[in-house]
């Protein structure tokens, strides 16, 4: 029976397949909600605490994509349990396209292996818009330290079981793998302390109560320039600009190994695709601004260029890496 032409959505035509009716309606609706988008203030939710890189890379970010949309985009912070307070917060956000978060590799694809319970499904509950940033790591010890190189310090663990210490921000934390990965490696035992942040674990570092740490260029670098901290390896695959004659974890011997923490841009599953795409495309365009880069590279943050597609591939390797890594290592938060 032939459907009435009042309620057909499809028709064909000789130029091929047209759509009519409520379908076409509803992709003229669609478009005309991305051409108006947006009307009003954009929430940009962050997982870190304020003062910190987390913090900084949105504020940056919104805002040059602020003058872009002609709307104001107001970042508001909701740290706490390994980001996923905040990660929370933007999953259960109204997906209309006036919210977003800005999340990190740790809460959205570690955490998935390290926490027995999660409070949001990574790939189910967002949509990917950007990755943005990537902030590499630094293995310091103090300046006054008898630890030369990254061979003196697993001599050190190697000889002293169980009591050489390390920073980390907790279990499952970029700076507990970090060091996890090398302890494996050595066959070696160290105790880890955890800390609220870097300058508490950099304080204990140069009075001499903690031998080590990775931590994040941005925090290390002013205090490895004014000579209280000393690097001996950083945790990416290339030596970084800002520290030319520090040594890669790769060369020294330990392959692959790459720890490098990223920051990337969601939206709550169920946002319009449109929307999604024009976020990604006006935070590609922000990234590649002479302002944005100059203030990354400050910090010491990489700038990201994936979106879209692209975006969306990137994630499914980095969750079938990091899922091996956390297996291997058998980190767990209970």
């Amino acid at each position: 029976m032939t459907a009435p032409r009042s309620i057909r959505t499809l028709t064909l035509s000789r130029s091929g397949l047209a759509i009519t009716g409520p379908a076409l309606a509803l992709l003229v609706a669609a478009a005309a909600s991305a051409q108006s988008y947006p009307t009003r203030a954009i929430r940009f939710i962050t997982v870190a605490a304020p003062g910190t890189v987390g913090d900084i890379i949105p504020r940056v970010l919104a805002q040059e994509l602020a003058a872009r949309l002609g709307q104001p985009v107001v970042v508001e912070n909701r740290p706490g349990g390994s980001g996923l307070v905040g990660a929370t917060a933007g999953a259960h956000s109204t997906p209309d396209g006036y919210n977003m978060l800005l999340s990190t590799s740790g809460t959205m694809i570690v955490n998935t292996f390290v926490y027995s319970k999660m409070p949001f499904d990574s790939l189910k509950d967002f949509e990917p818009v950007a990755h943005v940033a990537t902030v590499p790591l630094v293995l310091v010890v103090s300046s006054a330290s008898t630890v030369k190189s990254v061979k003196d310090l697993v001599a050190m663990a190697r000889s002293s079981p169980g009591a050489v210490s390390y920073g980390s921000l907790g279990n499952g934390s970029t700076h507990n793998i970090s060091m996890s990965i090398v302890k494996k490696a050595e066959g070696i035992d160290m105790v880890q302390v955890p800390y609220k942040g870097s300058p508490a674990a950099f304080q204990d570092m140069m009075a001499g109560r903690l031998a080590t740490t990775f931590d994040f260029v941005g925090f290390s670098l002013p205090h490895i320039k004014s000579g209280k901290l000393r690097a001996l390896a950083v945790g990416v695959p290339r030596r970084l600009g800002a520290l030319p004659d520090v040594p890669t974890m790769q060369e020294l011997g330990y392959p692959g190994f790459d720890t490098a923490m990223w920051y990337a841009v969601y939206t709550p599953a169920g946002t319009p695709r449109d929307i999604v795409r024009r976020l990604g495309e006006e935070f590609r365009a922000v990234l590649g601004t002479p302002s944005v880069r100059e203030k990354f590279a400050a910090l010491t943050v990489e700038p990201g260029n994936l979106i879209g597609e692209q975006f969306t591939a990137f994630q499914a390797a980095q969750f079938t890496r990091w899922g091996n890594i956390v297996k291997s290592l058998d980190i767990r938060v209970e």
